[in-house]
Parts: C-alpha cells; structure tokens; sequence
C-alpha cells in the first residue's frame, strides 16, 4: 500500500497531538530506559496494564538493573512474576539478563541485530525498545497497533495471516518518523489501547476518526477480522496436598514445558477412564515414590489456559516413604506460608489457602 507524504504527516501530526494530550501517566513511561523499557513490554504481552502495573513497581524494586536480574537465582525471578502467567516470559528476561551482563557488561545494547538476538526478543518488542529507549525509528506491531492500522487504512484479513502482516508491518515502517519515532510508536499502542478498542470504538474522540477508511464506512468492528481460535482442550489432572510434620512437599517442574521451573504440589493427568482416586496413588507413586495413606478428596475446580481447559481433583493423604523425582527436579517441604515466597502458577496459589474453603470456579491465566 503506496501513502503520499501529506497522508503520513496528517497522520502524525493527529496521533501526536492527541498523544501528548492524552496518554497515561504509567511508571515505564516517566524515563527513557532501555532495561524498565524492555521488562514492561515483556509484561505487557499477553497482559492489561492495570495488571502488569503493581509487578512492574514489585520488580524493579527488586531488580533495578539488568545486571542486579542477571545476578538473581532463577527461584527469585519466576516468584516475582507468579500469577502472571506466561512464565517462559520471566524465563527468557532473566536468560537475555545473563546475556546482557556477559556480553555487554550490564549495558543494554542499542544496535538492532544485538537487541533481535537476545532471548525471547522478537520483532515487535526490539521495535519498542528501540524506538523508546533509543529514539530509533524502528517500527512496531503489536495487537492494538495492528487495530488502528487495519481500520484507519481499511485492510482486509485477520492480523495472524501473513499478507496481512506483511502489509501491516510495511504501513508501520511507512509511518514512524525519524524523529518522534517514540512517542508516536506509543501513541499508536495508546490509542488502540483507550479509543480504537476491539468492541465499540470510541470513534467520536478518535483523533484519526476524520482520515479513518473503516470509520467513513461505519465498519468499524469488521476491521481487522477476527482469528480464529481453537477451543480449549479439556485435560483432568490430580494435585496433592501432602505434609508431613505441618510442612507441604511442592516439587519443580524441568526448565522447558508447561509451567516451566514453577513449583507446586505433585501433579499428573488423569489417564483415559482413570478414577481421580486411583490416579492421585499412582501419581504420587510415580512422580515422588511415596506411597499414600489416609487420602481424602478435598475439592476440585478449573483452571483456563489459552489451549487447555485444566479440572484439578485435588487430594490430601499422609505420605510414607522417601522421595524419588521422576519428572521434577527438585524436591522441599516448608510451611504454607514460605511456599508463597517460590515462584508458582496462579492455579497453585488456590492451594495455598484452606483447602475447604476453596471454592470451585474458572480461573483464566496461567
């Protein structure tokens, strides 16, 4: 798609304009740097900010520097991002640390194939980081980016097709100026985050609301067309709520996978047919060594992922015999209370409470 050089500017001058009128006071925004940058962008994906925020504040506190992240055990890491879901996410921050700190001695780079080659840095987020923190004229392409383009500029398909990624993408690098190239990337994901919003758009105050090709035609909400999405996979699964002398057993799930490097109780799918009852002994049996006696059902509830809708059947039983991990690379008992403290999955958080006031209901992040 061809755009003249009035288009461009008119484009420009509106977003900005209402940009710096308009934009949220948010912490990452109050200075130019490229570590606060990056760990806000990572937590933004797949999250709102008013749920990224109060993290946010809780991490840098904690790790105010690439290099204080990269001196971090991986432990410390994934419990300050529990409940946000997503974990390879903290994973990745924390590896790209460790890269940063050995390649560059703690200073984030500033040249794009350095900062593409960093782990779990894609296009999008090296486009961000660039052009905040640097000032680089690099585009950006995220979800409500992806939004305001399609409308303003009526572009037909779904934002994961790879024509219209291509041409999103192209629109993108057509726009972003030499030098405003951060505000105005920002002003883009604002204003699809406040205004040009997936369901009725707030078109009347809408800054590009006079250029906007969807908008002239009142189809708004038919641009960009909607992905399609699978159902959730229905999975059952045990948990065991195993103490000894008044302390709970979580064991660490492997680096890579589902929940990778989170802790939590001893956990397993339920084979095809299999009774809760008979799988939560084999479970135990398997992935700890410890045998069971006094089991109890205490109660059962769901936990939604974006692929797997979890039914956990939660059992409680006093173990006998030493554990032997198959599955899970470390073993500890501590307090309830302590276990609060490791970095675990916003399903296991439910565990921590009194199991019989546990009430069962869907949960929908990771």
């Amino acid at each position: 798609m061809q755009l003249d050089d009035s288009t461009v500017a008119e484009f420009r001058r509106a977003l900005l304009a209402w940009y710096r009128r308009a934009r949220r006071d948010l912490p990452w925004r109050r200075a130019r740097d490229p570590y606060a940058t990056w760990v806000s962008e990572i937590m933004l994906q797949q999250t709102r900010v008013e749920q990224a925020t109060p993290y946010f504040e809780r991490w840098m506190a904690r790790f105010p520097t690439v290099s204080a992240l990269a001196a971090a055990p991986l432990d410390d890491v994934l419990a300050h991002w529990s409940g946000l879901g997503y974990y390879a996410r903290a994973r990745n921050l924390h590896a790209a640390a460790r890269e940063i700190q050995a390649k560059y001695a703690g200073r984030f780079p500033d040249q794009p194939d350095e900062v593409r080659a960093l782990p779990g840095i894609g296009r999008y987020t090296a486009g961000a980081i660039l052009s905040i923190a640097f000032g680089r004229p690099e585009p950006i392409l995220d979800g409500n980016v992806a939004r305001v383009l399609a409308r303003r500029f009526a572009v037909g398909g779904a934002p994961d097709e790879r024509e219209m990624q291509k041409t999103l993408w192209a629109l993108a690098a057509r726009l972003v100026p030499d030098g405003d190239a951060a505000d105005f990337n920002q002003s883009m994901m604002e204003l699809g985050a406040l205004v040009c919003v997936p369901r009725a758009p707030a078109c009347l105050v809408c800054p590009l609301a006079k250029q906007c090709a969807a908008h002239a035609r009142g189809v708004e909400e038919q641009f960009p067309a909607p992905k399609k999405k699978k159902a959730p996979r229905p999975v059952d699964a045990v948990a065991l709520l195993l103490e000894r002398r008044g302390r709970l057993l979580l064991v660490r799930r492997p680096p890579a996978g589902l929940w990778g490097g989170l802790w939590e109780p001893p956990t397993g799918e339920l084979r095809p047919g299999e009774e809760p009852a008979r799988a939560a002994r084999r479970v135990a049996k398997s992935c700890t060594g410890l045998g069971l006696a006094d089991i109890q059902a205490v109660t059962r509830f769901e936990h939604v992922l974006s692929h797997r809708r979890m039914c956990f059947h939660v059992f409680q039983a006093a173990p006998r015999g030493r554990i032997r991990l198959e599955g899970y690379d470390a073993a500890q008992w501590l307090p309830r209370a302590n276990a609060k403290e490791l970095g675990v999955a916003a399903w296991t958080w439910r565990l921590f409470d009194e199991p019989a006031k546990m009430k069962a209901k869907p949960r929908s992040r990771a």
